[in-house]
């Protein structure tokens, strides 16, 4: 799904100015490069007729410090003289982007994210657990110390009778804190939705564990090889498995949803492929998931109208689709706004992962007669899509 914190902006009247630009800041002596980036996509955006008032109120947060290192992306959008989105995200952006016009471009924001969840993370031991919710901008939603209750935490190597019974005493202190983890984990999957719970640490708090975790959570639950509580654990080991069973976990998800569009559209049902007929399904609020070979240099441009849902590969489709005042803009940035109006999601496909007619498909929330199963032609001189080069300009 896209970020829920995009959609609000559906609400807004146009007209936008948007700027994405490199906010990356990875050398300190090059700490004024983001101001002189700003300065060109300020140029641009002028250029394109957004006025100076809109420019002045985008630059403050257009510069200013992200408070976090490495390569990122700002993406600024403005509506009137006031900024409505500041939002940092991971990588550098794939080119800087200007537009001003009916939408917002947020492509910039989808390309970034993709791939990215919301995750959990416990490391575990007998006496509890560090817990930790991440936001697929990278950044902590949540982080808190559960320590249990309990504190037998030591088998005891004695023989006899005592033994038993301190062993025991033992692993109902383990049940019982971990009993604890188990109940906070339960309310962050139902507070904040992590579409994975990942689990590090002592082996037997885990077992513990997982024999007490709620249904909600084991169908989420992850065990990692490496991490954990204790003292001297690598970090950068740890990191490396939570990367693997991200990883593993989107191309899980991205290989089951393209197998429902493989089969939906094999019955020509729930799926449709190429421009034309993906865009009539959007029209009608019928796109689930959208699904898009990702081309930064296509010139595809769709009509747009007030409604995030007039969106139309002409005009005269925009006006029937309920527009008073259609305009042009580029096909990504009409895509993405029809996306937010309808409570989509889109999948960015890797280059041989599966080819879609002209670049673009999409699976359905539900088909009937009207549903165009066949892929139309594009309109003249659009070319090939937003997925693939159209050679326009």
């Amino acid at each position: 799904m896209l970020p829920a914190s995009l959609s609000r902006l559906t609400d807004i009247p146009g007209p936008f100015a948007t700027a994405a630009i490199d906010a990356s800041r990875v050398d300190p002596a090059s700490s004024g490069d983001v101001q002189v980036r700003w300065e060109d996509e300020a140029r641009r955006l002028l250029e394109l007729g957004a006025p100076q008032a809109v420019v002045d109120a985008m630059s403050a947060a257009a510069t200013a410090q992200t408070g976090l290192g490495g390569e990122r992306t700002r993406v600024v959008v403005a509506s009137g003289d006031r900024v409505v989105l500041d939002l940092v995200v991971p990588g550098r952006p794939v080119r800087p982007e200007a537009l001003y016009g009916p939408v917002p471009q947020l492509m910039p924001v989808v390309r970034a994210l993709s791939g990215a969840v919301t995750y959990a993370v416990a490391r575990v031991d007998r006496a509890g657990a560090d817990l930790e919710v991440r936001t697929p901008t990278g950044t902590e939603a949540e982080t808190e110390e559960v320590e249990g209750g309990h504190d037998v935490l030591h088998k005891t190597a004695a023989g006899g009778w005592s033994q038993r019974r301190y062993q025991a005493r033992a692993q109902d202190s383990w049940d019982q804190n971990a009993g604890e983890v188990a109940d906070r984990l339960a309310s962050i999957v139902r507070q904040d939705k992590p579409q994975v719970v990942l689990v590090a640490g002592d082996e037997s708090a885990i077992a513990s564990l997982r024999r007490q975790v709620a249904p909600e959570v084991e169908e989420r639950l992850v065990v990692l090889d490496s991490g954990g509580r204790a003292a001297g654990t690598s970090e950068e080991a740890e990191q490396e498995a939570v990367d693997q069973a991200l990883e593993q976990h989107v191309g899980h998800r991205r290989a089951a949803l393209l197998d429902r569009f493989r089969e939906q559209l094999g019955r020509q049902q729930e799926a449709v492929e190429g421009v034309g007929p993906v865009v009539e399904a959007l029209r009608r609020g019928q796109v689930e998931e959208l699904l898009l070979h990702d081309d930064p240099s296509s010139t595809l441009r769709l009509w747009v109208g007030e409604e995030p849902l007039q969106v139309g590969l002409t005009e005269q489709d925009a006006r029937a689709a309920g527009a008073t005042r259609p305009q042009e803009t580029r096909a990504d940035a009409a895509l993405v706004w029809a996306l937010l109006g309808s409570k989509a999601g889109m999948t960015l496909l890797p280059d041989g992962e599966q080819e879609l007619l002209e670049g673009i498909g999409a699976v359905l929330r539900w088909s009937d007669q009207a549903t165009q199963h066949l892929g139309a032609p594009s309109m003249p001189g659009h070319g090939q899509g937003p997925g693939m080069p159209d050679n326009i300009e």
